[in-house]
């Protein structure tokens, strides 16, 4: 199905956009994205996600272009059928007419963005998924929304290859994140627990809007370091994402957790997630 892109300005058919192979976002994987999702042709806490894409810009050392996003975002959307989508943008350093490592001192850079007909988690999330744990072997920058993804790739394709569906990264005996996600965790003592924000994992949009919401749920919580062997104590597990939004895990390495059912704290945040979306 044809649809429209945006590139370096201009808005056009997506079999009409053309970028380089010399361009460092091909050669290196030298740029950075952002996903945000839509609901009925809105953007949800777009601000949050331009200004996520701004730090990882900052931290990649990628000159800011120019652009004004909102306008540019909302025609995309109509273009492409509003409803239930998502959009993705994607800067790179740009092309630099060679493959070489060096940064040059001035470059253009190369932006896109396009929209993505995903569909959000509906029913089935109630059955939960089912998530295998792996040594988390990614670069120490997380925290940087990098489009270098190849071992998020590998581990995300190791959990489809054992029959789970994703997978719970721990580094040094404690958990970070998914392979594409945020994690939460639900102690027996009804405390909600997620890592604290470092480099070894992605300051989550949807991980700061369910923070939020346990908070109006008046929940006890804490950020803080998680030991891998609590995840077979806890009550409820969570992973958040901007497509899998707040979705429960009900088996770990084929044991289940809690009671192998999605939880009522899950059901309850849940609710409140989707009400936000509906007063969009």
């Amino acid at each position: 199905m044809n649809q429209f892109v945006y590139l370096n300005g201009q808005i056009t058919p997506s079999h009409e956009a053309k970028v380089s192979i010399f361009d460092r976002g091909f050669l290196f994987a030298d740029s950075v994205y952002e996903v945000i999702p839509v609901y009925d042709g809105r953007p949800f806490f777009v601000e949050k996600h331009l200004r996520r894409l701004q730090s990882s810009l900052d931290k990649s050392r990628i000159p800011e272009p120019q652009i004004d996003w909102l306008p540019v975002l909302d025609e995309l959307i109509r273009l492409n059928g509003n409803g239930d989508m998502q959009l993705y943008i994607q800067i790179t350093r740009g092309n630099q007419g060679m493959r070489k490592h060096d940064i040059p001192a001035e470059l253009k850079p190369t932006v896109v963005a396009f929209t993505l007909h995903s569909s959000f988690p509906t029913a089935t999330a109630a059955e939960g998924l089912h998530a295998i744990i792996l040594e988390d072997y990614r670069w120490e920058r997380c925290d940087i929304k990098s489009t270098g993804l190849l071992a998020n790739v590998l581990l995300n394709d190791e959990a489809i290859r054992q029959g789970a569906n994703t997978t719970i990264l721990t580094k040094k005996g404690f958990v970070t994140e998914g392979s594409v996600s945020n994690i939460f965790l639900l102690g027996k003592d009804n405390i909600v627990r997620t890592p604290p924000l470092n480099h070894f994992c992605l300051p989550g949009i949807t991980r700061e809007i369910a923070l939020d919401l346990i908070k109006e749920l008046n929940w006890k919580f804490i950020e803080e370091p998680i030991p891998v062997q609590d995840i077979f104590t806890a009550s409820e597990l969570w992973i958040t994402s901007t497509t899998k939004e707040i979705y429960p895990v009900t088996r770990v390495n084929n044991f289940p957790i809690g009671d192998g059912k999605a939880g009522i704290y899950w059901q309850q945040i849940n609710i409140r997630y989707k009400e936000m979306v509906r007063k969009l």
